[in-house]
Order: C-alpha cells, then sequence, then structure tokens
C-alpha cells in the first residue's frame, strides 16, 4: 500500500494536488474574482432666490436706476426710465425649490407708506392719484433671458401703477416651466407722474424685489 499511495502522489503531480484540496475546500472552490457594489450621490433642492447682476454675473448690491431728469413745471410733470439693464439684471434662480412656479414681485420697501423723497420734507407719492404722483411699472416691453431652462412657461408682468400696498409682478413661472430655472429680466419701463409745482431736488424712493413659490 505504501508503494501504491507514492505512486499515486507522483502520477498526480503538485497542480492535481492543488486541484485535489480545491475540490474539497467549499471556502476556495467558491472564491470570485469579483465584487460589485454601487455608489450613492443625493441632489437636494437649493434655495429660491433673487438679485441683481451685472453682465459677468457678479452681484449688484443697491444699484440706482435713475429716471430721466425734468424741470420744476406748473403744471403736471412726468418721469421715465427702465428698470433693469445689461449691467443690472433682475435675476431670479429656482433650483428646484418650486415645482408648481413663482413669482417675481417689485414694490417700495415700505408698502403703501414709502414716498419719493428728497430730504427736508421734499416728497410725492408713488402711489397717488395721477396729481399727486404715480409710478407704472411695463415688464411686458421688457426682455426675458433663460440661463438655465427653457422660456416655456415663463410669463412677463402686464402693465400695472402702483395702487395702496400692492406690488407689481416682472415675470412669473407656471407649473409647467422647467423645475430648475435661472434668468433675467431687463428693460422694464418705468413712467411716474410728478404733482405741478413739485422742488427742485434729485428724490429717491427705495424698493424691493421679492421672489415667492406658488
Amino acid at each position: 500500500m505504501k508503494k501504491l499511495t507514492l505512486l499515486i502522489v507522483a502520477s498526480v503531480g503538485v497542480v492535481g494536488l492543488l486541484g485535489l484540496y480545491n475540490m474539497t475546500n467549499p471556502s476556495v472552490a467558491n472564491a470570485a474574482t469579483t465584487a460589485n457594489s454601487k455608489l450613492s450621490q443625493t441632489i437636494n433642492p437649493g434655495v429660491l432666490s433673487t438679485d441683481i447682476r451685472d453682465s459677468t454675473n457678479s452681484l449688484v448690491n443697491n444699484p440706482t436706476f435713475a429716471m430721466g431728469a425734468t424741470t420744476v413745471s406748473s403744471s403736471l410733470g412726468s418721469g421715465i426710465g427702465v428698470f433693469g439693464d445689461n449691467d443690472n439684471r433682475i435675476y431670479a434662480e429656482n433650483p428646484g425649490a418650486a415645482d408648481n412656479g413663482w413669482t417675481l414681485t417689485l414694490n417700495v420697501a415700505t408698502p403703501g407708506t414709502g414716498v419719493w423723497s428728497a430730504g427736508g420734507g421734499k416728497q410725492y407719492k408713488y402711489n397717488g392719484t395721477i396729481n399727486e404722483g404715480r409710478l407704472t411699472v411695463n415688464p411686458a416691453g421688457g426682455t426675458v433671458t433663460p440661463v438655465i431652462g427653457a422660456a416655456a412657461g415663463i410669463t412677463k408682468g402686464t402693465s400695472t401703477t402702483f395702487s395702496g400696498t400692492s406690488p407689481v409682478t416682472l415675470m412669473s413661472a407656471s407649473a409647467t416651466a422647467s423645475k430648475v430655472w435661472a434668468g433675467y429680466i431687463t428693460n422694464t419701463s418705468l413712467a411716474q407722474t410728478i404733482p405741478a409745482g413739485q422742488a427742485a431736488g434729485t428724490y429717491v424712493l427705495p424698493m424691493v424685489q421679492t421672489i415667492t413659490a406658488l
């Protein structure tokens, strides 16, 4: 028996012995040369926001939009201007935060009570009668430029005269608009009536734009 065993070992060889070992050792027989896994990445919605940016997409802090200069008059006067230009783009951004749409509005910093003021008690209204002074905003003639997303579902506001405390809509997005959208509106026209006999001065009316999810 000893001789027979030696002969078997000799004929099987080292490779054969390893095969026999693997067949009798399950942990070796089932060993794999690959293993599966997967990566996970969560992308959360951002924050609905609005600001004013220049042509390089840099933020512009507290810009001034100057109305055309007028002259003191004994009759009703008027001034015209533009809200938003290429160097002061009225920007809106919806990074997936308002799937049902959003509205961008413009109002004075103190709605209802705010006035055009030049100091020293010189002032006139933005929301009064035509003779007291009233401001009309018309985004309809402006230009909406998408940066991310499509133009579909984005609507410009209509010509609106300030009344009471109500804001004016510059542009809005419906539920069918791109869920991730960024862009701006420029060249919204402004028209302000100026009371007869209004004293000379440089008058200022602080404004605030607001974006709200629907």
